[in-house]
């Protein structure tokens, strides 16, 4: 689940302006809790046996419906660690993992909504994988991968943040 953290954008602003060394090694830290997510999710993908024969690229094919190929949904799967910009209620995302493939979404979604359609119904038939999750936050690869990482991945991006606040506090205190 996420996780609302305030003030995090201007600490990495205040990062990059005094303490560069601790700017740098805040999304280090932060890609090393989301790299077993992105990992495992990976793992989750099925190969191109696995799937529906009409799923598959097809030569001469006019469809529109996005055609699976696992090399390309693998690869779609990724983290970023950068802020991203506001949506319409305000809110950032410090750190995501993300899958950009279009087919590689489609399978981590299907059977959201409608558990009962024949595509789903038949491709859980050929390779059957159980969604883990909880409304919006329901999938097969990411989602799921998410949730077997029981909050570890999140653990450690907020202990990461508060780590870089306080060495940023300890050596922004005046002695003399």
């Amino acid at each position: 689940m996420p996780a609302s953290v305030k003030g995090a954008v201007n600490l990495r602003k205040a990062l990059r302006a005094y303490t560069p060394d601790l700017a740098k090694a805040l999304p280090k830290e932060v890609a090393a809790a989301l790299k077993p997510i992105t990992k495992s999710a990976k793992g989750y993908l099925p190969d191109n046996g696995s799937v529906l024969s009409g799923w598959l690229a097809r030569e001469n094919s006019q469809a529109r419906f996005p055609s699976y190929d696992a090399k390309i949904a693998k690869a779609g799967i990724g983290y970023k660690t950068t802020p991203s910009k506001p949506n319409r209620r305000g809110f950032r995302s410090l750190a995501r993992v993300f899958n950009k493939s279009a087919a590689g979404a489609i399978y981590e979604t299907m059977g959201r909504k409608t558990p009962d359609s024949r595509f789903v119904r038949n491709q859980n038939s050929k390779f059957s994988q159980s969604m883990k999750g909880d409304g919006k936050m329901k999938g097969r690869a990411l989602f799921r991968a998410y949730e077997e990482n029981n909050g570890k991945a999140r653990d450690a991006v907020l202990n990461a943040i508060k780590a870089a606040a306080n060495k940023l506090n300890q050596r922004s205190t005046v002695r003399g």
